[in-house]
């Protein structure tokens, strides 16, 4: 008469182990249900990143190394960005080739967040508004950042139904710090820049240095330097004495230190467009900033 009631026993323990297993492979991926926000560019997702936390899933479309000036999206692209909640660009014609892709998946009813639609953006000289209507590289200035956060806080927001404010309110202190930061370091040198292309104004406007000129003399990557056009940077680099060439992403290395060999100074590559190993904008800021000083200095 006892065995009946140990077998009972039994088959009760293993009915809850298979109801056990059933419940949680009914259960939900939470990573896979949380809201999706799509970032063109690594620099700009690793802000947004540091906005959402953990309520909500951020990718980059743009590999780090590849050039957003001319990356052309995939199909695999292209379905990432008409299932995402938001999608986060920069504008200003910086991601030229999704421009299209960007404006259907707008047309679509995805709600696209366009950085440059919110910041105050820089006058252009009569220079280099022959090279473009627009200076894209607003991310080399927290301060125009800082600028476009709260904006892009409410946007997200909105798109994953969560309260951002408080990441909002830590992350306007960071770059705030980050700004002050940048200031005194560059205060201390005499800050003349010859870049890659033209990509340093909002920096240099920022923090008082002057552009010299660039390697590329446009805004964009896509475009090339003519033998006439590296004779003139040649010849404003020698009466103004700078000391370095910075060059990076879309600028061809052998022509910048051709250039800085025959002048005798520096040929310093900088990551202006991606974040290249560092963890946060923050380190990426702040790395760049110290390259340069210790190279004018």
């Amino acid at each position: 008469m006892r065995i009946i009631p140990r077998v009972l026993f039994g088959i009760c323990l293993v009915l809850l182990a298979v109801s056990a297993c059933s419940s949680s492979s009914a259960l939900p991926d939470e990573k896979s249900e949380l809201p999706t926000v799509v970032v063109t560019y690594s620099v700009l997702g690793n802000i947004v990143e540091q906005l959402v936390g953990d309520a909500a899933t951020v990718t980059t479309l743009i590999p780090d190394g590849q050039d957003p000036h001319e990356f052309e999206p995939s199909a695999k692209d292209i379905e990432s960005l008409n299932n995402a909640n938001i999608v986060v660009s920069n504008g200003l014609d910086f991601e030229e080739g999704l421009e299209e892709t960007l404006n259907n998946v707008k047309t679509a009813g995805v709600n696209v967040f366009m950085a440059g639609d919110y910041i105050t953006v820089r006058e252009l000289s009569e220079k280099e508004h022959d090279h473009g209507a627009f200076d894209p590289h607003l991310w080399l200035s927290p301060a125009a950042m800082l600028e476009m956060l709260p904006e892009l806080s409410k946007a997200i927001g909105a798109a994953i139904g969560a309260d951002l404010s408080v990441q909002l309110e830590t992350l306007i202190a960071e770059l705030t710090a980050l700004d002050t930061q940048i200031q005194e370091k560059i205060g201390g040198v005499k800050c003349e820049l010859v870049s890659g292309h033209d990509e340093m104004g909002y920096f240099a406007d920022r923090y008082g240095c002057e552009v010299i000129g660039a390697v590329i003399p446009s805004l964009s990557t896509t475009s090339e330097s003519s033998a006439g056009e590296l004779a003139d940077l040649k010849a404003e680099i020698e009466t103004h004495g700078v000391p370095a060439i910075f060059t990076g992403l879309g600028t061809s290395p052998a022509v910048a230190e051709q250039l800085a060999s025959e002048l005798g100074v520096k040929a310093v590559t900088l990551s202006t467009h991606f974040l290249d190993g560092a963890a946060t904008y923050q380190e990426f800021m702040m790395r760049m900033t110290n390259q340069i000083a210790e190279a004018l200095g």
